[in-house]
């Protein structure tokens, strides 16, 4: 009958809203912690976001580790 299951379609229809509500700055950082957290790929996340954010997030997050923030913290203690 019909060629696509109904766990498909609740996926893609869930994956069109996400993408619809990712516009909202509160929705967006909720997926950014999901993303920083490990909880999705980067994939999921272009696909949530779109690819120009999701590259600001992959550098934030890149920029966040603990051997950045103590290269920081030490130029600033020597400053």
């Amino acid at each position: 009958m019909f060629e696509t299951d109904r766990t498909d379609i609740l996926i893609s229809a869930l994956r069109d809203y996400l993408r619809d509500a990712a516009h909202s700055d509160e929705v967006k950082q909720e997926i950014a912690e999901a993303f920083y957290d490990d909880d999705i790929t980067f994939e999921e996340l272009k696909d949530l976001v779109g690819h120009e954010e999701a590259a600001n997030f992959r550098l934030l997050k890149e920029q966040l580790t603990d051997k950045f923030v103590d290269e920081v913290a030490e130029e600033l203690a020597d400053s």
